[in-house]
């Protein structure tokens, strides 16, 4: 195998997808949001990850998994300077819709949120300050959408049927775990 040699870097179009972050306990993170909105869709926690509840043959759905909500948003750090999606809670989401001045266009934005607890899922709380100053400098708003597609394996057409391997890939791993799935239901 060779490796991929440029003399030149690669082109916005080519650059890696943003990577996507959760708020960990005992830490207050501060960004400027960069997108829009917050996009939300519902997911199931599957295998120690978060996926999304896909149309059709879900396999969060067929592992009998709860589907609950998550939003996202793609935010510009400031030290380290980095831009990534942070995944928030239905509460959390209130928080930024209550304090923002229009949740319609949060671009710009000061978001500042942190756990209420010492554990990884305990209560994450929201608010956002409008900061206009900085939203001059922001890069482009994201395709958060395409952004989180890829990183849970899927295409534009989100349907399990469309994605066998995503679907195989969870039934395999409930196989030895003794969950029921499709895969193992005859044995």
């Amino acid at each position: 195998m060779e490796p991929r040699w440029s003399d030149r870097p690669p082109t916005p179009n080519a650059l890696p997808y943003l990577p996507l972050e959760r708020i960990k306990p005992g830490v207050t993170f501060r960004g400027l949001i960069t997108s829009h909105t917050v996009l939300g869709v519902m997911t199931h926690f599957l295998g120690g990850r978060t996926l999304a509840c896909i149309e059709g043959e879900c396999p969060g759905c067929l592992a009998s998994q709860p589907a609950r909500w998550e939003g996202y948003l793609s935010v510009l750090t400031p030290s380290p300077s980095r831009h990534i999606i942070i995944a928030i809670t239905p509460g959390a989401a209130m928080g930024i819709a209550d304090s923002a001045t229009d949740p319609a266009a949060l671009r710009g934005s000061l978001v500042i949120l942190e756990r209420g607890g010492k554990r990884p899922n305990s209560r994450l709380r929201a608010r956002v300050e409008q900061a206009e100053a900085y939203g001059r400098g922001l890069p482009p708003a994201p395709d958060l959408k395409a952004h989180l597609i890829h990183i849970w394996g899927l295409d534009q057409s989100h349907t399990a049927q469309d994605h066998p391997d995503y679907v195989n890939r969870v039934k395999e791993f409930y196989k030895g775990n003794g969950q029921k799935t499709d895969a193992n239901s005859a044995e």
